[in-house]
């Protein structure tokens, strides 16, 4: 086994460990779960988008993915709706409530993000971005996550 592969699986599981709930003093995403999290911000980034698709970009079950917009509905952060395209079909749409979470959470994993990168060059920040970019890409391709 190459040893650099190693290396990077072990730092990219290191990561993943300080951007979940240990890297907030036990609290990741407020009142949600990473998953439910991941969830709401597809939710905000597609309009009209349904639970098939929800399930599909988190890489989960249809009936997994149901599950957690039920959670997400009875926190107050999505509501069901039908599609005015298609009546049989049901369609996630974000709410104010929502809205307002995400951001919280964005602006507090930004801030985050930028104090962990403030003694880096520009270039090495674009360096770094265009790296997890293209692992994303090869992970997208490999078919192990699907496409967004």
């Amino acid at each position: 086994m190459d040893k650099n592969i190693l290396d990077i699986y072990n730092l990219i599981q290191e990561l993943s460990w300080f951007f979940g709930n240990q890297g907030f003093d036990g609290e990741c995403c407020g009142d949600l779960s990473l998953v439910e999290f991941m969830a709401v911000k597809k939710i905000q980034d597609e309009s009209n988008i349904t639970i098939q698709e929800i399930g599909n970009s988190l890489n989960i079950t249809k009936g997994g993915a149901s599950k957690i917009v039920d959670r997400l509905e009875t926190k107050g952060y999505v509501l069901r709706k039908r599609s005015s395209i298609d009546g049989r079909v049901c369609c996630v749409c974000i709410t104010n409530k929502g809205i307002e979470v995400i951001s919280k959470i964005l602006e507090r994993y930004t801030h985050y993000v930028g104090e962990t990168l403030k003694g880096f060059e520009p270039k090495e920040i674009k360096n770094i971005k265009d790296v997890l970019e293209g692992l994303i890409n090869s992970i997208r391709k490999q078919g192990f996550i699907k496409p967004v």
